[in-house]
């Protein structure tokens, strides 16, 4: 419907280049998308006037403000039943693009027989005829283009299109048929790239002028790749130009020969272009060594020249040469690097990559100190700003230092822009530090001496273009690899001690611990044999000050003052959460391994204590506010009960829809259930309402969407067996586990909820009767003072109270209940955002009992619990997975998996026992995993949320659940 989102794909990089000189740009509108023709949007723009109108509504705007000249129609693939709208669509788009002064073109398919070409070339100023693609992307190579298909595409449209409307769209790219499957677009470059990888040879076919070679891949799999380049398209141009038709357009830019550009600076009626068309008989392939030009020796790498035109290096002298025949292609194109920093002697050097690292960087300080020994660290920035002391270390001892990227990607496969970061980030951290820069530079994954290709390449050009010397090596022992072994690492460089001077390690990035072992070796095996250990300074002729300048300039020193600034307090910040993660994982720990040995004592208890067999008359009372969708139902449930003495009070807080009437009208002969009706004021004062209209002895407060097993009101009475007995809690579950997000609530409610209940039993300190199903006697109630408007969490605050004045609460884990968990994640956090802030407002409330020897366990074990696992260590665990997502990119993964797997399990354990004291199937454990990744986020968000809430001092509501009715009891 909004039909400017289709412009906003423009590249304003390329906007702005082609606008500075001067350009005319026609943009094309078409219907590919996704790898596939999509005409439904087409068909909902044409076929209603309003979208139709607005579509072109939009191109006009687009077109003003870019300044474009005019616009082309590329829609394919559309039915031909709406031929009469799209072609009202285009009369429509040239009328009103013609008085603005725009030109309109359009794309079409040869022989389509929708096309009424006398009729479309009326509301086109140009009509594009796509002569390629003869064989399309199917499982069947061939030609994509040939002079007889076009001939006969120039002949048929020249007898309904005036000559100037016609342009001749060319073929300039390629496919890449494998056998048996659709074939691949591919670049005319990436066509070259193929056949020189392969080694084969491009045959030209005189039928079609177009190439074709075939290859092996990998994997067993034969190609068959036929491409356009110069050649074919010059002889469709001269072709073009006996038509006189109106020109030539290029599809696609970027897959052509570089070569064809050539073509469009000469003028097409100069004597040189009267020569018969060219047919090339060979393609000539000037393969270079190692695909680059090398000078000189040395293990440091500088690009002295670089090829004339990107990666394909055409050599065309003047267009006769051309015209005759001869292609000279050069595969790549030649880079000119210098070798230079050959050793004086016997020397050599000790590299470090990916450090440093806390614990095995200082190893191999210490070792070299001892020995009397600098080397050259590659550090990589992240890991540099964990470890801040380290890289002053490392400058101190006389230690270079080198870029080595922050963040460790393969520069090769990134952006320009993302190079830019890598390098800088790292450079100016090593500036914050030692007030040192640094124009070594060693690049992640591709630390060869003599590299072969261009993946190994383009770091060397980009160091180059910030001033760096890349820093290559020759003796790789590969002490990075899982399990290696220090004889192994000594035996490889003993094998290769004759390739260079420069040794490649790590000292971290892993387990270090082998090359740690090493070391000494190494250097023994070295002075054993007279070499002198030296850095890379050395190698260049210079000291240490000359690849490390002190930063001299002003504006350089105070930006490095103020990024020590600002790296010291992150290091700080992170230490502090680092600390603060740690401390908190060995909380949960002992809590997790508290609370379940309570759970069970408590549940070895529950067996053994004795049961109240009195029976007193109990008021069920049920607050209601627009609970329409299922009251009825769950006060009919409540009639099931197989207590003798009750009675049931129903209030309606207000509703504004049917709740009040339809269990009124349904209840009203009914001598068990009393149907009352209030103005709203919230749970709390319905709740109230109700017991001050009760004359039992025991009040049973449940929510009108809870459903109760039919021996759930006589499991709670049993529990008041003593005077001192204020409250007993039910046992809450999940009653609509119908997706995913239900189901995690359901396996929170059985892991968290209850089984701290079940703990909290035992040391008289549970903090919460859930309002869902909670017996309290009813003095106690208005003893107490009620349930009280100041909090959200009014259940929680009157058990507080409860616990305050002396009195004991019990949990009754075999009197059920079953509740409506939202559906949505919409109510899920209004939900669990009314519970978090009622929970905050009520330890707020009764912050005077925390630590407070008076309250005993609810001062020293409940009140706790609720500030440190529920609101404290929750605040900072975004910041702990942060980290490890840092940890992770700084090369510790390997270890942090292994923490994180060991975290899992612990949970798993603990989520196990819990649901075998709740006799539920284990078979659930499974979407632990999954809620780790987006539950506990929902979480955070709730968290924060309620803080903010609570900072602002702002009112919140009850609010309003949407329900759905979809509550059941499980029976089995």
């Amino acid at each position: 419907d909004n039909a400017d989102t289709i412009f906003t794909d423009i590249d304003i990089k390329a906007l702005k280049l082609i606008k500075q000189y001067g350009i005319k740009i026609t943009p094309m509108i078409s219907n590919y998308y996704n790898e596939k023709w999509n005409p439904e949007n087409v068909i909902r723009i044409i076929s209603s006037k309003e979208r139709k109108q607005k579509f072109i509504a939009s191109i006009i705007r687009v077109l003003k403000v870019n300044q474009f000249q005019g616009i082309n129609i590329d829609f394919e693939s559309i039915d031909d039943k709406y031929r009469k709208e799209l072609d009202e669509f285009q009369k429509d788009l040239y009328n009103q693009l013609h008085k603005k002064g725009y030109t309109v073109s359009q794309d079409i398919t040869p022989f389509a027989n929708s096309y009424e070409l006398p009729e479309l070339q009326k509301f086109n100023d140009l009509i594009v005829l796509m002569a390629y693609d003869l064989h399309y992307m199917t499982s069947e190579p061939g030609a994509i283009t040939d002079p007889d298909w076009i001939t006969e595409i120039l002949n048929t449209s020249l007898k309904a299109i005036p000559a100037s409307k016609i342009i001749l769209g060319l073929a300039a790219y390629g496919y890449d048929w494998p056998k048996n499957s659709e074939a691949e677009d591919i670049t005319y470059l990436e066509a070259l790239e193929h056949a020189y990888e392969n080694e084969t040879e491009v045959i030209y076919d005189d039928q079609s002028n177009n190439l074709q070679f075939s290859y092996e891949d990998d994997n067993g799999i034969k190609h068959n790749v036929w491409f356009t380049d110069a050649a074919t398209a010059f002889n469709e141009i001269r072709m073009a130009e006996d038509y006189g038709i109106g020109g030539v357009a290029l599809w696609r830019l970027g897959g052509e020969d570089p070569r064809l550009w050539k073509f469009f600076e000469l003028d097409m009626n100069s004597d040189s272009l009267k020569k018969e068309p060219f047919d090339i008989e060979n393609l000539h392939i000037i393969k270079s060594s190692n695909n680059l030009d090398f000078q000189d020796e040395g293990e440091i790498l500088d690009i002295v020249s670089t090829p004339r035109e990107g990666i394909i290096d055409v050599d065309f002298d003047t267009t006769d040469q051309l015209i005759a025949g001869e292609k000279y292609v050069q595969l790549p194109s030649s880079y000119l690097i210098k070798r230079f920093g050959l050793p004086k002697g016997k020397q050599i050097l000790l590299t470090f990559d990916d450090g440093p690292n806390e614990k095995y960087t200082p190893q191999i300080l210490d070792i070299l100190k001892k020995e009397n020994i600098h080397a050259t660290f590659f550090v990589v920035g992240i890991n540099a700003e964990n470890n801040l002391k380290l890289i002053k270390r490392l400058y101190d001892e006389g230690h270079e230092i080198g870029n080595h990227t922050f963040l460790h990607p393969n520069l090769a496969e990134v952006s320009k822009e993302r190079v830019e970061f890598e390098l800088n980030a790292t450079r100016r951290l090593i500036e914050s530090v030692t007030g040192h820069s640094t124009v070594l530079f060693r690049p992640p994954y591709n630390a060869d001496s003599e590299p072969e290709n261009m993946q190994e390449i383009i770091p060397i050009i980009e160091a180059k273009s910030h001033n760096y010397y890349t820093v290559g090596e020759s003796i790789d022992p590969q002490d990075w690899e899982p399990n290696v072994t220090a004889d192994s690492i000594m035996s490889r460089i003993i094998e290769d001690r004759n390739l260079g001077s420069i040794i490649l390690l790590h000292d971290a990035g892993g387990d270090r611990s082998q090359t740690v072992k090493v070391l000494p070796e190494i250097i023994k095996y070295y002075r054993d044999r007279g070499y002198t250990f030296v850095t890379v300074s050395s190698l260049l002729g210079k000291n240490r000050d000359d690849v490390m300048p002190a930063l001299k300039n002003r504006d350089d020193i105070l930006l490095a003052k103020l990024n020590w600034t600002i790296v010291s307090v992150i290091y700080w910040i992170e230490r502090f959460i680092y600390r603060l993660f740690t401390i908190g994982i060995i909380l949960a720990l002992m809590r997790l391994i508290f609370v379940a040995s309570l759970a069970a004592l408590q549940k070895r208890k529950k067996r053994k204590s004795a049961i109240s067999f009195s029976k007193p008359r109990v008021s069920i009372i049920v607050p209601a506010y627009n609970e329409e969708v299922h009251a009825v139902r769950n006060v009919q449930n409540l009639l099931n009960s197989d207590y003798p003495d009750y009675d049931i009070i129903f209030i309606d807080d207000g509703s504004s829809d049917n709740t009040y009437s339809l269990v009124k009208d349904a209840f009203a002969e009914n001598g068990k259930v009393r149907v009352l009706t209030k103005p709203n004021g919230g749970k709390s004062t319905a709740l109230n309402y109700g017991i001050a209209n009760s004359d039992a002895d025991i009040v049973i407060c449940i929510d009108a969407d809870t459903q109760l097993m039919q021996d759930a009101i006589s499991k709670l009475v049993e529990h008041f067996n003593s005077p001192d007995i204020a409250a007993v809690a039910g046992n809450i579950k999940v009653g609509n586990t119908h997706n995913l997000l239900t189901k995690w609530q359901s396996l929170e409610y059985i892991t968290s909820q209850n089984f701290d209940r079940r703990a909290f039993d035992l040391l008289n300190c549970i903090t919460v009767v859930p309002g869902a199903l909670g017996a309290f006697r009813r003095e106690i109630i208005s003893e107490a003072g009620g349930f009280t408007t100041d909090t959200l969490a009014e259940d929680c605050d009157l058990t507080i109270r409860i616990l305050r004045a002396g009195y004991k609460i019990r949990y009754a884990e075999t009197a059920l209940a079953y509740t409506e968990a939202p559906e949505g994640v919409k109510m899920f956090l209004r939900q669990r955002f009314r519970w978090s802030f009622g929970i905050m407002q009520s330890l707020w409330k009764h912050r005077d009992a925390l630590f407070n020897i008076k309250y005993k366990s609810l001062g020293f074990i409940a009140l706790p619990n609720i500030l440190f696992f529920q609101f404290m260590l929750p605040i900072f665990s975004p910041f702990a997975e942060l980290m490890m997502i840092m940890g992770i990119l700084g090369g510790y993964f390997q270890q942090l998996v292994v923490y994180y797997i060991i975290f899992l399990v612990v949970d798993l354990v603990s989520a196990g026992i819990a649901i075998s004291f709740e006799r539920e199937k284990l078979s659930q454990l499974w979407i632990l995993i999954p809620q780790r990744f987006f539950y506990r986020q929902l979480m955070y968000w709730v968290l924060l949320k309620s803080i903010i809430m609570a900072i602002k001092g702002t009112l919140v509501g009850w609010g309003i659940l949407k329900r759905t009715g979809n509550v059941q009891i499980k029976t089995a």
